[in-house]
């Protein structure tokens, strides 16, 4: 940066150095201007032109510029490209004797601190998250607040594999911005690269994350003696991590002299209290963002989600990723349902009552923190005056849920009151515009409002005086900004100027002038206009700052609101889509009659299709483990996913897409469905694979639900059968969780004779000459071929590439292992998995064409036979 060299660079120079890190947006006018380095990065993000300033003096200067009542939107982009912006405002009025306004920094926006309505997605949380690390232990504090809405959480997470689990819960959370102390080793090795989905990683000095610092800054945010009350007690790093969130937020988000009023009591949780999902796992059952396109309709989320309010749809995204493991809590929200989904009528009018409300949350936060505009306390007004109706509504429920809902359901009234007593119907959006206060709340300013509304006719009577007083009838009294109220006099008639008036302006053809009750007027209605600002502005603040102080109880009913939002939406959904209440037991048999796939199934719909449904038993003795086998496009994969997406369903409290469904209740779901490689982290498909198959042998339980997809594929072909083989005898050893295990190894499906709690089943085909078709219905048994060649037919390969296929397999199924070493004779030798020869030979003899098999291939087939025996 170069040495400013005028007043004005030099303030804008005085209050950079405070914010280093951040575009400044430095108010001149009507618009925010940044200069140097800033203007350079936002001309290139929002694409603006790029000017100079202070050229004559030979040292130009890049600024750009943005329009203030439009800043919203280009703050917006700046944040969503992962940079600060610090909002410098000009703090006194312009007037002709101020050369250099004063200025400061109102507020630094980050993108995990944004509380701008077009920065956040409405239906996620906005999450600002904080890691802090015990060098000598190792354990691990991680604390997360989203400052839009006032949600606080925290944990720990320690253990030999705390790292991956650490990196796994930033995963599933997707922080926007993550805070670590300097320096760190955390996420600076290829075995711990920076999470996903992260915008912005900052830096703070180390002493901020001690966790003597973060215990009084948490007591003083929330007037608290001892932290036991929050659980937090023996976790000094989940308390470093929370007051780093605290401090940051602190010199972020209240820099103008807001206040943190919405921020809930941060609240600890582990990992295990509700059933634990891995990034893995989400992604792989596309919960809520899909696999392979940028469609958010695939997913889960999607299909399941009926709310109508903001609030609503992030618990119910919250509750997706975050199903309960305690029985009751997830039966008295089945039990809301099912009152809900009976009664239509009821259900229908809670939610037109629920549509009516704004997000409350988030109209909190912007209260709390003094951004929120007249148009959203307006907005905040209007929805608190439907809160009666709603709880009237809830009274009507019978279920314990919505009845505890109702009595939890703070109408507000006289916060509703207040704010629609002071605040006109359409108030402006900004502080800084007249009209905000409504007509009779205050007399001395409807006082005001009277002189300066009725100026125009007071001038026009004044005009007529003037006229009939100095006998020229031409004589007009007009405005503008730089010369205020002035009488214009035309050249001819100016020896009938009386004495009293006083000359301001020559012009070619004419004079202006003043005369003292001229000026008296001028003051008086400039005084008002002034005096109107300052009083409805003073008003304004005061109002906020009284709604502000209700932020615990606004942010008790929002939670209300969207709990009761979520409940009717999943009443809704199970309506439409004929979903059926899940029964729970102490067992441990999970059965499921004519389960569905949720989203498969919507989506065959919408193209007229039908989506066949099939049935799944588990237990941990007989039936632990299902081997799968069949065809690709059969069905296994589905058929994986819709048994895990049910177990979720249901322990999330909603109806399931079953006939039936007996269900004991599941600790952790852990998939390996597909893999792909991530060059990204320098991981090839076969490592990420052995390292979720790793997790799932290191943690799972005998309440986990397994589901396993294709292990072993992505190395040789004997390797991956060995690997195969040796994670069905573990998971069956010990400690035996559910597990579903679609393979194309047939050789797996021989553990069924060998192991009691192994099972075969094959989703079934039929065949139709050299065509085949896919009735995806699951049946016990294995399945007695694959269908490669007729699959990649119906994939488009060309048919000379289908028949030299066809033919290398009959000669494959003819000469056996001999013809794998001819085709491959680099290959190393590999130890078979099976090594009885006999094995080899049935294989072969299984697999003859007998009404196609030539004379002399049978000769030649004996001979063959007759070599390997001796």
């Amino acid at each position: 940066m170069t040495e400013p060299t005028t007043p004005l660079l030099r303030q804008y120079h005085a209050i950079k150095q405070r914010y280093p890190h951040a575009l400044l947006l430095f108010r001149l006018g009507d618009f925010y201007e940044l200069f140097y380095e800033d203007a350079l990065v936002a001309s290139r993000v929002l694409q603006i032109t790029l000017t100079a300033r202070n050229r004559e003096a030979g040292q130009e200067v890049p600024m750009c510029g943005i329009p203030y009542h439009a800043a919203e939107t280009y703050i917006a982009r700046l944040l969503r490209a992962g940079h600060r912006v610090a909002i410098c405002e000009q703090m006194e009025e312009p007037s002709p004797r101020k050369k250099l306004l004063r200025r400061e920094v109102v507020r630094v926006i980050t993108p995990g601190t944004a509380t701008e309505l077009q920065v956040l997605e409405p239906r996620e949380d906005n999450f600002l998250a904080a890691v802090a690390r015990d060098a000598r232990t190792g354990t691990i504090g991680l604390a997360v607040a989203d400052v839009s809405t006032g949600r606080f959480l925290a944990t720990e997470i320690s253990g030999p594999a705390a790292d991956r689990r650490l990196t796994e819960e930033l995963e599933l959370l997707r922080p926007r911005e993550l805070l670590l102390p300097r320096p760190t080793d955390l996420f600076t090795t290829e075995a711990t690269p920076e999470p996903a989905g992260v915008v912005t990683v900052t830096r703070l000095d180390e002493w901020i994350f001690r966790p003597e610092y973060g215990a009084r800054k948490l007591r003083e945010q929330f007037g608290l003696a001892t932290l036991e009350g929050l659980g937090l007690e023996g976790h000094p790093q989940a308390i470093a991590a929370a007051g780093a969130v605290l401090h940051y937020l602190q010199e972020t988000s209240t820099v103008g002299g807001g206040q943190l009023l919405h921020l809930d009591l941060v609240r600890f949780y582990q990992q295990h209290d509700a059933l634990v999902l891995d990034e893995a796992t989400v992604r792989n059952l596309e919960l809520v963002r899909p696999l392979f396109d940028d469609s958010h309709e695939a997913t889960l989320l999607a299909t399941l989600d009926r709310t109508v309010t903001s609030m609503g749809g992030r618990l119910l995204r919250s509750w997706i990723l975050r199903p309960s493991i305690d029985r009751a809590e997830i039966e008295a929200r089945l039990d809301a349902v099912a009152e809900l989904r009976a009664s239509t009528i009821l259900r229908e009018e809670l939610r037109r009552e629920l549509a009516g409300l704004l997000d409350l949350e988030r109209l909190t936060g912007r209260v709390t923190l003094g951004t929120a505009g007249p148009r959203e306390l307006a907005a905040l007004g209007r929805s608190l005056g439907r809160l009666p109706m709603l709880r009237a509504l809830l009274k009507r429920c019978a279920s314990a849920r919505l009845q505890a809902l109702h009595d939890g359901l703070d109408e507000l009234g006289d916060v509703h009151e207040r704010i629609t007593q002071a605040l006109a119907d359409d108030p402006p959006a900004l502080p800084s515009e007249p009209g905000i206060i409504r007509t009779g709340y205050l007399a001395e300013l409807d006082e005001l409002r009277t002189l300066s509304q009725n100026s125009r006719r007071i001038i026009a009577q004044m005009e007529e005086r003037e006229r009939q007083r100095t006998g020229i009838a031409s004589l007009k009294i007009r405005y503008n900004q730089v010369f205020g109220y002035y009488i214009e006099v035309s050249r001819p008639n100016l020896h009938l100027v009386p004495a009293d008036y006083e000359r301001k302006q020559t012009l070619v053809g004419a004079e202006r002038f003043t005369c003292p009750e001229l000026k008296e007027y001028e003051r008086r209605v400039l005084e008002a206009d002034q005096q109107i600002l300052e009083i409805e502005r003073r008003l304004f603040t005061e109002l906020r700052a009284w709604v502000g102080a209700q932020a615990r109880r606004l942010r008790q009913t929002a939670a209300v609101v969207a709990q009761a939002d979520v409940l009717a939406a999943l009443a809704q959904v199970a309506a439409e889509r004929n979903f059926t209440r899940p029964a729970f037991h102490d067992g441990d048999e999970l059965c499921i009659v004519g389960g569905r796939h949720p989203v498969v199934e919507q989506i065959l719909e919408r193209r007229g299709e039908r989506f066949v449904p099939n049935d799944l038993y588990l237990n941990r003795r007989s039936h632990a483990i299902l081997l799968i086998t069949g065809p690709n496009m059969g069905g296994k994969s589905t058929y994986l996913r819709q048994a895990a997406l049910i177990v979720l369903m249901a322990q999330m409290g909603s109806f399931v897409p079953a006939a039936q469904a007996r269900l004991p209740i599941t600790d952790r779901i852990f998939t390996r469905i597909g893999a792909s490689d991530n060059l990204a982290r320098g991981r090839s498909t076969f490592l990420v694979e052995m390292s979720e198959v790793a997790a799932i042998l290191n943690t799972a339980t005998a309440s986990s639900l397994v589901l396993l997809d294709e292990v072993g594929r992505g190395t040789a072909t004997y390797d991956g059968l060995a690997i195969a083989w040796a994670v069905v005898e573990a998971l069956h050893e010990h400690p035996r969780p559910r597990t579903l295990f679609a393979t194309h190894y047939h050789e797996l499906t021989e553990l069924a004779e060998r192991l009691e709690g192994v099972k075969n089943l094959r989703v079934a085909v039929t065949e139709a000459g050299q065509d085949i078709v896919f009735l995806h219905r699951v049946e016990p048994g294995p399945a007695d071929r694959s269908y490669g060649i007729e699959v990649a037919r119906l994939a488009g390969l060309p048919r000379s590439v289908i028949e030299r296929a066809r033919q290398i397999l009959q000669q494959h199924e003819r000469a056996g292992r001999q013809l794998t070493e001819k085709l491959a004779p680099c290959e190393p030798e590999q130890a078979p998995l099976f090594t009885p020869l006999d094995r080899e030979i049935v294989e072969m003899v299984r697999s003859l064409d007998l009404d196609h098999l030539r004379p002399i291939e049978a000769l030649q087939l004996l001979a063959e036979l007759k070599k390997r025996l001796s």
